[in-house]
């Protein structure tokens, strides 16, 4: 079919398509998804299972191993990683991503992984807690409110922030409204061991009437006539004096003892605290907004705005609902903002096109060129393609590349009117003897992309867009190329009456060219000499290129994490955390600053990972108004944490965009002995603080924690009728609490704990005297009795494991101002140094081994897509040697990608890494371009030395203005942190390797086909 001709013959449907595919495209534009990133699957789950009690060791071998045992028998399992803390056993389950494309597959997987622990569960110690799964892991709640109050309590606090939670979850499109820093509170009854010893009353005692009076429970049903009527005492606790009221003991002279006469009864927070969260140094509460999964959050956050808006008259007055983060708003800037790089981008390959093509062919490859881009929305559309940074972005790059075709298809026909030809013969014929080289082309320039679409794992899905956007584009150019360009230059060119190019001025420019392509074929082996000799020169420079992952993302958000030692009270903490709170809330720039103390907060970001509760942890998130003043404060906070926290190991850091998280640099040892791999993990934290250039130099293990051990006498303690069992009751009891009851206040369950008064809970050197119950007479004694003293130890707070294997990870961080990989090329062969006992070994995680894994992935597909690519080449020239000068050109990207990275400085990033595979492409298109027209001219009767200078010559325009359309329309993105990498790849080393190829490529042919100086034509 002759789709020029039809096309041209066919106006009216021709502009039927045109107006369907600028509205449909206009349309998906105005109501397409949009996110900040790209939307990647977070493929944990956490196990979290409490073995009250038991050491980390104990937990680590009666509770933790048989469960990573159970777990790591699906084969959908990637890695299982668990933490093995005194009384509680976390374990996180990664499943494989070939297992879990879709979120929904992944919810199959979690069902699968509930059943098997269920399974295990009778398997465990008596007085394991049930196994608790949390497959929200990854849930993003992309709107963070801190809610303040001035003169208000913390539980009248949470009574609003449980108003808003349920008028926010009311909303379209809301998933989930997420709290955390509520103070739990609780009935405290605290009872002094003289009292009850005085009065002889049983502990037992009261706690049965502490758990029995508030029980709800079923007084059966009666039969009155044709009725059954429910029988339902009364008598529930209903108020704190209930509680002070109860009789606890009545003796037969009628003396009757009240709870009130022994207790004080109270009612207040649970202390020590778990975690809290401020908010511009006032206590908050913190409400996360999830979106439902593929929502629009601008759509979603804007409407969750305005229910707030309309709550604020109900408000009371003193509370106060601060946005942290809205996604919605983060959203809508960024796209807007890569918008206008579009636009940019769109405005210099249009001003070049018109500069360089004439006002005719440039407004035709515009126009093809917008046509383009409207009908690729409108398919990311259909497609379920958002946008995002990595869309938009692809179109940058692709903008480039889609003229490509439309400026061959042009070209060709604009030299034919000017030869005298009619429009409509040379427009078919031009698309005729093109199409299945442009196709060929433009498929290689997709297929380059293609490791970045079809590779597994983490980072090539959240890059994966990229690919899927090209390939859409690309192949829209193509088709518009072959059917709408011959259309748009059959109304717009006029036809010659004869033969005009010749009469056109000879061009300086095209005349140099020819003159360097004469000299290059006449001394053709100096010239492959001098390009050889100069891409070994750009290999010995390749040691001076930086090498990194992700960049520093540009979020206006600074992170501090602070570390005290293991065990640190939450008290000492929350003091620091203060002090550390009002510098970094003085400093220049900082908006608002939430703290958080005990742990992580909520995923507000995807790139943002919450630490697991720990009383030694707190963390600083501080919103700055400019991103770039984080340059000068980090280094500043970092100062300060170094110069006034001796005790502790402080980071300040900002967000990278992309995945990644944890430590910069991460040695892991694993094997068989705890003691031998923390030795391992010293001799490596030792030479990270030789190195001088680390901070937050730690381990994952942390530092051992004291631990008091009554020394249990079962000799004394069994004559006595007191168990192991009682002696653990009565301490936690005293020390504590021990919850005996719940306290219902309407849907809230406050639990009733029962506990020592204050000043018997602090002095430790009372701990002999504490009362224990004997279970043979029912007395109490003094824990003396039955005890051989008390013993201080130290133990491991935090064991941890990797697919059932210990592990221990020493970790630190470059200082501010310096890329991770100089930090690690110095440390890594002294760690490697590190003698290793047999059955030990040594693996790196950390940005080394987050970038080595991704880099492993994305390799697993290179060979299929290089392979893919000269099939292409060898199937459109049905020969050999025709490929073999195409791919011979391919390493010469590299002299101009090296260049443009050591004098820039720019490191070679993971993007750079994806735009250094798509250059090979680029290349191969352009080359296919010169060496088919060579081929095409020669078959036409042409002396084959004058067809190598004349096809060079005719083609040199179309892949010129294909690489700068290309070149320019990527320099927009230099300004973006994420792409950086990649712009300069492209830029330098597609610019190089053109001008490179339209050298060598006229050189290598004659070469390979053996064509002599003196095969050209006499006349």
């Amino acid at each position: 079919m002759d789709l020029a001709k039809w096309t041209i013959n066919n106006k009216l449907i021709s502009t039927i398509l045109i107006i369907l595919t600028l509205g449909f495209g206009f349309s998906s534009y105005k109501n397409m998804a949009r996110f900040e990133d790209p939307e990647f699957i977070i493929r944990t789950a956490q196990v979290f299972v409490s073995y009250s009690g038991a050491s980390p060791l104990e937990v680590a071998k009666e509770v933790t191993e048989p469960l990573e045992r159970a777990i790591q028998e699906l084969q959908e399992v990637d890695t299982i990683s668990s933490t093995s803390s005194t009384g509680l056993s976390e374990i996180k389950v990664e499943i494989k991503s070939e297992f879990s494309p879709t979120k929904s597959e992944l919810q199959v997987i979690w069902t699968k992984l509930r059943n098997k622990i269920n399974d295990t569960r009778p398997t465990l110690p008596p007085g394991t807690g049930t196994p608790q799964v949390y497959d929200d892991f990854g849930d993003v709640y992309g709107l963070s409110y801190l809610i303040t109050a001035e003169g208000y309590s913390p539980d009248e606090l949470h009574a609003y922030a449980k108003d808003l939670q349920s008028d926010i979850l009311q909303v379209e499109g809301v998933a989930k409204v997420a709290m955390t820093g509520v103070q739990q509170e609780g009935i405290f009854v605290e009872i002094a061991r003289e009292e009850l010893a005085s009065l002889g009353v049983s502990i037992n005692n009261i706690y049965g009437i502490l758990d029995e009076q508030n029980a709800v429970l079923s007084a059966g049903n009666t039969q009155i006539g044709d009725q059954r009527i429910f029988i339902d005492p009364t008598g529930e606790i209903n108020s704190v004096d209930t509680i002070k009221n109860l009789l606890v003991s009545a003796s037969g002279e009628g003396k009757t003892i009240y709870l009130k006469d022994i207790a004080n009864v109270y009612r207040g927070f649970q202390s020590p605290a778990t975690k809290l969260v401020r908010y511009n140094s006032k206590p908050a509460i913190s409400l996360g907004v999830a979106s439902v999964l593929g929502a629009n959050v601008v759509k979603v956050f804007d409407r969750v705005d305005d229910k707030v808006k309309q709550t604020e008259n109900l408000r009371p007055l003193g509370i106060t609902v601060h946005e942290f983060y809205h996604q919605g708003k983060v959203v809508q800037d960024s796209v807007d903002n890569f918008v206008v790089n579009v636009l940019v981008a769109l405005v210099i390959v249009m001003v070049t096109l018109l500069l360089f093509m004439g006002l005719r062919s440039g407004i035709i490859i515009g126009a093809v060129l917008l046509l383009t881009i409207f009908a690729t929305l409108a398919t990311m559309d259909l497609s379920g393609i958002p946008m995002h940074r990595i869309s938009l972005g692809a179109l940058i790059i692709a903008l480039g590349m889609m003229v490509d075709n439309a400026i061959v298809v042009t070209e060709g026909i604009l030299v034919g009117t000017q030869k005298g030809r009619k429009k409509l013969d040379i427009a078919s014929e031009v698309v005729k003897q093109t199409k299945w080289p442009l196709l060929g082309g433009t498929l290689v320039g997709i297929v380059a992309f293609a490791p970045i679409g079809l590779a597994p794992g983490d980072t090539a899905e959240f890059t994966g867009h990229l690919f899927w956007v090209i390939l859409i584009s690309l192949l829209y150019s193509w088709l518009f190329a072959i059917t709408l360009t011959p259309l748009f230059c059959y109304c717009l060119f006029k036809e010659q009456d004869s033969d005009t190019s010749g009469s056109a001025k000879p061009n300086k420019l095209m005349a140099l060219y020819q003159s360097v392509v004469v000299s290059a074929l006449h001394h053709r082996w100096l010239s492959i000499a001098i390009v050889v000799a100069t891409f070994s020169v750009s290999m010995w420079g390749f040691q001076f290129v930086k090498s990194g992952f992700f960049p520093a993302s540009t979020t206006p958000q600074m992170v501090v994490d602070f570390w005290l030692p293991q065990g640190t009270d939450i008290e000492k903490t929350k003091k620091d955390m203060l002090k550390l709170e009002e510098f970094v809330k003085q400093q220049n720039g900082v908006e608002g600053i939430q703290t958080l103390i005990g742990g992580g907060g909520l995923r507000y970001m995807l790139i943002y990972g919450s630490e697991s509760p720990n009383s030694s942890y707190g963390q600083i998130l501080a919103k700055v108004d400019d991103y770039k003043k984080l340059d000068q404060l980090l280094p500043t906070v970092q100062n300060y944490i170094d110069d006034n926290f001796v005790d502790a190991q402080g980071k300040a850091w900002r967000f990278v965009m992309g995945p990644g998280g944890g430590s910069k640099i991460e040695a892991t040892f694993k094997g068989p002995d705890p003691d031998v791999l923390r030795e391992l993990a010293a001799q490596a934290k030792g030479i990270l603080i030789d190195d001088g250039g680390a901070l937050s130099i730690k381990d994952t293990w942390r530092q051992r924690i004291s631990v008091i051990e009554p020394q249990y006498s079962a000799i004394n303690a069994q004559r006595a009728g007191v168990t192991r069992k009682a002696v653990a009751e009565a301490l936690q009891q005293n020390f504590s609490g021990q919850i005996v009851g719940q306290y219902r206040e309407g849907e809230e369950l406050i639990p009733i704990i029962v506990r020592a008064p204050q000043a018997e809970r602090v002095d430790i050197n009372d701990i002999g005297n504490i009362q224990v119950q004997s279970n043979i007479t029912g007395e109490t004694l003094p824990l003396a009795q039955v005890t051989n003293g008390f013993k201080t130890v130290w133990r491991d707070g935090i064991l941890k494991r990797e697919d059932r294997e210990w592990s221990i990870k020493a970790q630190a961080d470059p200082l501010p101002g310096e890329l991770a990989s100089e930090l690690f090329n110095r440390v890594r062969p002294k760690i490697e140094a590190i003698d290793l006992p047999q059955g030990y070994r040594l693996e790196w995680d950390g940005e080394y081994g987050q970038s080595k894994e991704s880099n492993e992935m994305l390799a697993s597909t290179i060979p299929l897509g290089f392979l893919a690519m000269v099939l292409i080449v060898i199937v459109l020239f049905n020969a050999l040697k025709q490929p073999i000068i195409i791919w011979l050109v391919v390493p010469l990207a590299l002299i101009g990608v090296v260049f443009g990275l050591v004098t820039t400085q720019i490191p070679l990033e993971f993007m750079g890494i994806l735009g250094l595979l798509s250059l090979s492409g680029l290349l191969i298109k352009n080359a296919i371009v010169l060496v088919d027209q060579m081929d095409m001219e020669i078959r036409q009767g042409k002396a084959a030395y004058n067809a190598i200078i004349d096809s060079a010559n005719s083609r040199v325009r179309p892949v010129m203005m294909g690489t700068l359309t290309t070149v320019l329309g990527v320099i927009p993105l230099y300004f973006d942190a994420f792409f950086q990498s990649m712009s300069v790849v492209l830029v330098f080393g597609l610019l190089f390797a053109t001008l490179l190829t339209l050298i060598v490529i006229p050189v290598l042919y004659a070469i390979f086909m053996n064509v002599k100086q003196d095969e050209q034509a006499t006349n």
